[in-house]
């Protein structure tokens, strides 16, 4: 048997539905490998700053009118939003037994989480806090812990599963590959079924990785499938991969594809996807 990969899962909460989407997935990994939950909302100091100014304003939502942004009362929404994550917490981690902490912590979002995540094996993050129906696209905080961050990080979206369906692995026998294998088979449910793209042009290749990969998957006992599509453009990726409805994506960092492609890949599909560090 080999031993764990995920002890300990860092998510961040700020109660819009990608955030939400986050803690449910998190929650269920934690779940299934005993690991501790680690919840972390973040109260923006660029909000704070900007209720400040003299000419901030907030508009409404509904009536389309203005009020001044006053930063007593902004301070009282973050808090309020801090309590509801806590008890969003909260609640999930004691119906399922979990382990788990809560922090509270204010400066630049993206910053803050990187500073607070480094000893969790994971951090899981919704692709996008700004808007429910944002379901493509990248937020600010996603593009930082993917460009800055030295941990795992999983990005979610409304309406999908991380780990109870099919996962994609894309494979290329690099060592960054087989630790994103050995990552996604950790994390995969009891229903999963694994999918292993292998992106080498060469043709033999193929039966290479099944050999390869034999011994790192037999243990799972999982249902496995093996394709093989050379790396030529991007957007042959990004249409084999919605075409074979591939669930979570895992990728292994510092795989031999150019990193435009990977970054593309991330921003495209509509899927969540798990970048392996």
């Amino acid at each position: 048997m080999t031993s764990r990969i995920i002890h300990s899962i860092a998510v961040a909460i700020d109660c819009s539905p990608h955030s939400k989407a986050s803690l449910e997935a998190a929650a269920e990994m934690a779940t299934r490998l005993k690991a501790e939950l680690i919840g972390i909302f973040v109260e923006d100091i660029n909000l704070l700053h900007m209720a400040g100014l003299p000419f901030a304003e907030q508009v409404r939502l509904y009536t389309a009118t203005t009020e001044k942004l006053d930063t007593a009362q902004l301070e009282r929404m973050l808090r309020l939003q801090a309590e509801q994550a806590r008890d969003m917490l909260e609640h999930i981690a004691q119906t399922r037994t979990l382990r788990h902490t809560f922090r509270v912590l204010r400066g630049m979002v993206p910053e803050q989480l990187m500073l607070a995540a480094p000893e969790a094996d994971i951090l899981v993050l919704g692709r996008s806090g700004r808007s429910p129906s944002c379901r493509k696209g990248l937020g600010s905080t996603a593009r930082t812990a993917l460009s800055e961050g030295t941990m795992n990080v999983m990005l979610m979206r409304p309406g999908v599963t991380a780990a109870e369906g099919p996962l994609l692995v894309l494979y290329d026998c690099s060592e960054a590959s087989k630790r994103a294998l050995r990552t996604a088979l950790e994390i995969a449910g009891p229903s999963s079924t694994l999918n292993l793209l292998v992106t080498n042009p060469n043709p033999q290749t193929v039966e290479h990785c099944r050999q390869e990969t034999a011994a790192i998957v037999h243990e799972k006992n999982i249902e496995t499938e093996y394709y093989h599509l050379p790396f030529t453009d991007n957007r042959q990726f990004i249409s084999f991969i919605r075409m074979i409805d591939s669930g979570l994506l895992v990728i292994g960092e510092d795989m031999n594809l150019p990193d435009a492609t990977v970054q593309e890949l991330i921003e495209k599909i509509d899927y969540p996807v798990l970048v392996v560090r």
